[in-house]
């Protein structure tokens, strides 16, 4: 039976044409313990380019934040390219190590280079076909499922009394549900039943590409009388949840309901650009309230709202939310 390394190189070969050969790295021995724990290296030639393989010893996952912390401890003794070789990658750790621009191999699967202009995925040959995200409304109802893992079948007219919407609008999002592979809708006495064949985190791996910000608009603001209440949203939201400083300027959120009735009131005042003391506010998609969680918006749906920030800050502490909820 092959080993990683081994299926590596059949992997390269079978998909690029070439072959390498892949030597233990000399140098590892002078690593800090704690990365030879963790990873085997090997050095090989890569299309004319020298590649230094980052093979994990564990079948266990590793937050794309460690694996790049890692790699730049490795960089002061390796200053070509340095690929991170695992078994398997959930396709929310993959999108993570894209974004970091971190070379990885998955062999069978998919290997990403961008030094090298490679990002071949398996079964996804030829054209391939874009995936549209799914409604507000589905999305709502996925996040209320993760939050409220249901031990039974769900029906419009149960699930129209806990997410507030109407029997009409979850006909439509079964159906969406239905055509996009995330659950199977079946009739049972006379009603429509949503059911679930994977876990919890699995239906959150499976359906993170169809899911979107749920902030629908930013906006600056001014407030004349200090006596607000509004959940915490956006960088104020992610301190809250996790060790990440408060950023200089608050952040709220709101649905598109409650933005009116503050314009309404008088109770905000929208600026072009920010004056001091101002503050932003998220107008959602759906309701934050529906899943919020001590005075701030909940974990998923503010990762989603901040996964594509530009900010190392932001994307550890992002790191840290997924780790830390309980699937």
């Amino acid at each position: 039976m092959l080993n990683l390394a081994q299926k590596f190189e059949k992997y390269l070969f079978e998909n690029l044409g070439v072959s390498i050969a892949i030597e233990k790295w000399q140098k590892e021995k002078n690593l800090p313990l704690f990365l030879r724990d963790l990873y085997s290296f090997y050095e090989c030639q890569l299309l004319h380019e020298p590649c230094l393989v980052m093979e994990a010893r564990d079948e266990e996952e590793i937050t794309p934040a460690t694996v790049r912390k890692h790699i730049q401890q490795i960089e002061d003794m390796w200053r070509h390219e340095i690929i991170y070789l695992h078994p398997s990658i959930s396709s929310y750790n993959r999108k993570r190590l894209i974004e970091h621009k971190i070379s990885f191999v998955v062999p069978g699967n998919q290997m990403y280079l961008p030094l090298l202009g490679i990002d071949l995925r398996e079964h996804i040959k030829g054209k391939r076909l874009v995936k549209k995200k799914i409604s507000p409304s589905t999305q709502a109802v996925i996040l209320f499922v993760l939050y409220n893992w249901p031990r039974e079948g769900l029906t419009p007219s149960r699930l129209a009394e806990l997410v507030n919407y109407t029997p009409m609008t979850l006909t439509r999002v079964f159906d969406e549900i239905e055509t996009t592979g995330l659950g199977n809708v079946e009739m049972e006495w006379r009603e429509r039943v949503l059911h679930f064949e994977v876990d919890r985190k699995s239906l959150w791996e499976k359906s993170l590409d169809l899911l979107h910000s749920p902030v629908r608009k930013r906006v600056k603001v001014s407030v004349p009388h200090d006596t607000l209440s509004l959940l915490l949203g956006g960088e104020s939201a992610l301190s809250h949840h996790s060790m990440l400083a408060q950023p200089f300027r608050p952040t709220y959120a709101v649905s598109a309901r409650e933005w009116k009735v503050l314009q309404l009131n008088k109770e905000v005042a929208e600026l072009k650009i920010h004056e001091p003391g101002s503050m932003e506010i998220e107008i959602w998609k759906y309701d934050p309230e529906l899943f919020a969680r001590e005075g701030a918006v909940d974990p998923l749906s503010l990762y989603l709202s901040l996964k594509n920030t530009k900010d190392e800050r932001v994307d550890m502490a992002l790191d840290t939310l997924l780790e830390k909820f309980q699937w």
